[in-house]
């Protein structure tokens, strides 16, 4: 926190302050696990990281090691960062398959009037 206070040009503990009280953080580590696990969560809903192990992931976001990972996101989410992931391409899934299909709407001569 001392490098944020630093690059703030503010004092060590106003930064604290306003991490603990206008932020509503515990703590600094918490407020930088709280950012770490939203940017893991938006990579684990996202098809094009699907590829990816949670494990890379995570180490993507800034977590040095699966443990800590593990229990951050759980603590934030209630699940684990694999049963959230499945949960997410559940939901994908059912959403593809509610979705209309408009074949017509799509074909590159919807719409045009054939001249007479």
């Amino acid at each position: 926190m001392a490098d944020v206070a630093r690059a703030l040009g503010e004092a060590e503990y106003r930064v604290s302050e306003c991490i603990t009280g206008v932020l509503g953080f515990r703590n600094f580590n918490h407020m930088v696990n709280h950012f770490r696990v939203e940017a893991a969560k938006r990579r684990l809903t996202d098809a094009r990281f699907n590829h990816l192990p949670v494990l890379t992931i995570a180490f993507d976001c800034g977590f040095g090691s699966v443990g800590p990972f593990n229990r951050a996101f759980k603590a934030q989410t209630g699940e684990t960062p694999k049963a959230f992931r499945q949960a997410a391409r559940q939901s994908a899934l059912q959403s593809a398959r509610q979705r209309p299909h408009r074949a017509n709407a799509t074909a590159p001569d919807a719409g045009r009037r054939t001249p007479p």
